[in-house]
């Protein structure tokens, strides 16, 4: 890959690294600050606990996000950027445009969530079975 092209990944990934980063950071402000006010009543706290809920599951996707970000900007450091973990080929620039910290290629991808989504449909007969 051409070294201005990994230098626009590089500066795509660190962009978007700062960004989660300030989000998780306003969360954590806006959690904390949520947690510290008196409840009117029962309803108030559900509400509450609803959206503390809600926040803490963005910031586990934020999180997510992020260590793939970081990993991404190891590989461009060891020059294994853009090589799909799965089957080490080549992961296609036009992916690495829309998701500059891509893992896997389009074709390891659909394996895997094919994967996930047979084995939720197991466990949810075995589930049913019970």
């Amino acid at each position: 890959m051409y070294s201005e092209k990994i230098s626009s990944y590089m500066s795509q990934l660190k962009e978007i690294r700062k960004n989660l980063l300030g989000d998780v950071e306003k969360n954590i402000k806006s959690s904390q600050e949520e947690n510290t006010e008196p409840m009117a009543d029962i309803s108030d706290g559900a509400a509450r606990s609803y959206t503390s809920e809600l926040m803490l599951n963005l910031g586990e996707q934020d999180w997510q996000k992020l260590k793939l970000v970081d990993e991404a900007l190891e590989k461009i450091n060891s020059g294994e950027y853009g090589i799909c973990s799965l089957c080490n080929d080549p992961i296609p620039e036009a992916r690495l445009d829309v998701m500059p910290f891509a893992q896997y290629c389009v074709e390891c991808l659909s394996k895997i969530e094919s994967e996930e989504a047979t084995n939720r449909t197991r466990v949810e007969e075995i589930e049913g079975n019970i």
